[in-house]
């Protein structure tokens, strides 16, 4: 048996978030819950402000870059979250 090719890193997060198929309702809402903390996106503005000016050690570079990556992949999550919810809504 072989796993299904990853076209991107929500890929596998979307097949462990719900296995058994498609993704809930419930499943699509909680996505759309998730967020960054204020405190998270006010480090990530001041990360994204120093990085302009060439200001960073390597340590943030890299702490900027998994910002970057967690809300990309959060931002997949929720445009595939917000998909399901609209075709459950059509189908009703």
């Amino acid at each position: 048996m072989s796993a299904a090719p990853i076209a991107s890193e929500a890929d596998p997060w979307e097949r462990i978030i719900h296995p058994r198929g498609p993704m809930s309702k419930g499943v699509a809402r909680r996505i759309l819950d998730l967020a960054f903390t204020e405190e998270e996106r006010a480090r990530m503005h001041d990360l994204a402000e120093r990085n302009r000016r060439g200001a960073l050690s390597d340590e943030e570079e890299a702490e900027l870059d998994n910002f970057c990556r967690v809300g990309t992949l959060l931002s997949i999550l929720k445009v595939r979250a917000r998909r399901v919810l609209k075709s459950l809504r059509r189908d009703a």
